[in-house]
């Protein structure tokens, strides 16, 4: 299991689980409102047509997001190719399992997998989490003597271009 080494990757991880939790939020609703239906063949099949998106895209979210930054820009492009493999194969067999199940209400299934694919705009309306760059504090220092108007600033300067 990859660590995270930085806040930023946590808040993408983070806003990416929410995300999947959202989803399951919204498959659990779905499935609750056909079980009024006192139908367990729509509920089950709503139930499955969920699970057929929330399990991949998991796996999706968990191999995407394993490596970030531009350290690790091939490892993350890579496991970010991976991801979108994997989540398209296991779809592919999920859906090739399950189709052929008895009692199965394709409608509930397709429609409950389609409104939860859908769902994923929404996250377009939140943005991501922004990435703040770390700053030395001899350049704070530099750039607060700048606004004060400080003759030491040059000397500053001058010190902050030696160590880096």
């Amino acid at each position: 299991m990859v660590i995270p080494h930085n806040a930023y990757e946590l808040a993408i991880r983070a806003y990416a689980l929410k995300l999947i939790l959202g989803q399951l939020m919204l498959v659990l609703f779905i499935v609750s409102a056909t079980y009024l239906g006192e139908d367990p063949k729509s509920t089950r099949s709503a139930a499955l047509g969920g699970m057929i998106f929330l399990v991949p895209q998991y796996i999706f979210t968990r191999l995407s997001f394993l490596y970030t930054g531009s350290a690790n820009i091939m490892r993350a492009n890579t496991f970010m190719i991976l991801g979108h493999a994997c989540k398209f194969a296991l779809i592919f067999i999920l859906f090739s399992v399950i189709l052929p199940l008895p009692d199965i209400e394709y409608f509930n299934l397709f429609i409950t997998f389609v409104i939860v694919m859908f769902s994923q705009i929404f996250s377009l309306l939140k943005p991501l989490p922004e990435q703040v760059a770390a700053r030395l504090p001899a350049a704070i220092d530099v750039a607060e003597d700048i606004a004060k108007g400080n003759v030491k600033t040059e000397k500053k300067q001058k010190e902050l271009a030696t160590q880096g």
